[in-house]
């Protein structure tokens, strides 16, 4: 809306209110009526009028010079921009060594479209590990569920060469399915059974002939992308942490549907004979109370 419909708003209502004060005042009526009006008087008004019209113009802005300020004050990462993120899928090198360490801040580009190539940085500190997922399981077991993955080497060597302590898993596919896995495996998991394979995918032999396998308790999987080293944007110091996972949540849900399962380095103890015939693993999450079992 045009200043100049304030200023006449503004300048209306003063000569109402004079004319009525005028009508209390006769002695006043000459400066304020609406015959013969002071000229100096009309200059005030006008002023006055020219005034109080800004000030309501900048009301009806809702004042951005306050707003903003105290948004910069308050909440400076509400006013920045935020660049675009997603997600990358590093492929590991088929030779025999450790896990490849990808730092956090390692710049990447993307393939150039129309002649120009977008500049990223990673968020995350990723271990790629020479693992590929050969089969995935799901059953419903009472009135829990089952979930199972195997993991097998795409090189040579074994598994106790990779000095596996942890493995990231990224929940991707349907939104509904991802996020019931992210609650499952973070608040209703009760273990994880793990069973080192042979080359064959076989589990190896145990005490007394049995399969061999480990338990670990469902405290094992843990979130990922709340620590500070796992922002995806830079934030003051001054406000509220949870301030930056509601924005990073609303940005891109997608950073936070990334789980770690640790406790895998017990694989390590194991003699060093046996350490070498491993060459993949199964997870079997044990999952009680929810409602996984109508995800089938």
């Amino acid at each position: 809306m045009s200043f100049n419909h304030y200023y006449q708003s503004e300048l209306t209502a003063l000569r109402q209110l004079g004319r009525r004060f005028a009508e209390r005042s006769p002695a006043l009526a000459p400066f304020l009526g609406q015959v013969g009006r002071d000229p100096d008087v009309e200059r005030l008004l006008e002023g006055f009028a020219f005034l109080t019209g800004r000030l309501r113009q900048k009301l009806d802005d809702e004042l951005p010079e306050l707003s903003h300020s105290m948004m910069h004050l308050l909440w400076p990462n509400y006013m920045r921009p935020l660049p675009a993120f997603s997600i990358l899928q590093f492929d590991p090198l088929t030779r025999p060594g450790g896990a490849l360490r990808v730092e956090r801040d390692t710049p990447v580009e993307s393939r150039p479209v129309g002649e120009v190539a977008c500049r990223f940085r990673t968020c995350y500190a990723t271990e790629v590990l020479p693992l590929v997922l050969e089969a995935l399981n799901y059953s419903v077991t009472g009135e829990g569920a089952l979930l199972g993955l195997r993991l097998a080497m795409n090189c040579d060597g074994h598994l106790g060469e990779l000095g596996l302590s942890r493995l990231r898993l990224h929940l991707a596919g349907e939104r509904y399915i991802s996020q019931m896995l992210y609650l499952c495996l973070l608040r209703n998991l009760e273990s994880i059974q793990l069973i080192p394979l042979d080359a064959h995918g076989r589990a190896l032999d145990g005490v007394a002939g049995k399969p061999m396998s480990f338990r670990l308790t469902g405290e094992r999987v843990q979130p990922v992308g709340f620590a500070e080293d796992e922002a995806l944007i830079p934030y003051p110091l001054n406000t509220f942490r949870g301030y930056r996972y509601l924005q990073e949540y609303f940005a891109f849900q997608d950073k936070f549907l990334f789980v770690d399962v640790d406790g895998l380095d017990l694989l390590g103890a194991l003699p060093e004979e046996t350490l070498k015939q491993v060459r993949g693993l199964e997870l079997r999450f044990d999952i009680r109370k929810s409602g996984i079992q109508r995800l089938h």
